[in-house]
């Protein structure tokens, strides 16, 4: 069993996104307010309205910062013989059974993994790279073991539904009537 936890240098990337995304936003409402309040008055509401945007946006930004540390602190993907276990603040633990993974797709974001063509859980490439390519690798081999036996059962079904062939060249008795 090994366990797997987000990249800690990825975590200052998402804090820049965030301060640049609120930071950005922030500029842009207080530019529209300017332009919404040029040529009148500057009044104590203006002042007022414009410490509201500020506080606003710090708190949100500040919020979201927080809430992404704790997400690297608690995120935990463990991997097992018998499956993936993922662990993530304000959420329940998910399972996914090896048995039960029937498939596997890659965006730009990570791998979903899939049981009976529904998503059910995502592998974020916010792991360190080493970690994320040894998943997508384990991931593989149980998705190429579970095809193989998965052939295997459906070979075997096709064998037990064909007749061998004195039986097939034999009519089949009538049914008689129940009284």
């Amino acid at each position: 069993m090994k366990s797997y936890h987000l990249d800690p240098a990825k975590l200052a990337e998402q804090k820049r996104n965030i301060i640049l995304m609120y930071g950005i936003t922030l500029i842009v409402m207080l530019a529209i307010n300017f332009f919404l309040n040029r040529g009148r008055a500057v009044t104590t509401q203006t002042y007022l309205m414009i410490a509201l945007i500020i506080v606003m946006f710090v708190f949100v930004g500040w919020s979201a910062i927080r809430q992404r540390v704790i997400l690297w602190e608690q995120f935990e993907l463990t991997v097992d013989e018998n499956g993936i276990k993922q662990k993530q603040p304000k959420s329940a633990g998910m399972l996914l059974p090896r048995a039960e993974l029937t498939d596997m797709k890659e965006s730009k974001h990570g791998m979903t993994l899939y049981i009976q063509s529904q998503p059910v859980l995502g592998v974020p490439k916010l792991l360190t790279a080493a970690d994320y390519e040894e998943i997508k690798a384990i991931v593989q081999a149980w998705l190429t073991e579970n095809r193989q036996i998965e052939a295997e059962d459906q070979k075997a079904e096709d064998e037990d539904d064909v007749l061998p062939a004195e039986e097939a060249d034999q009519p089949t008795p009538p049914i008689e009537p129940k009284e």
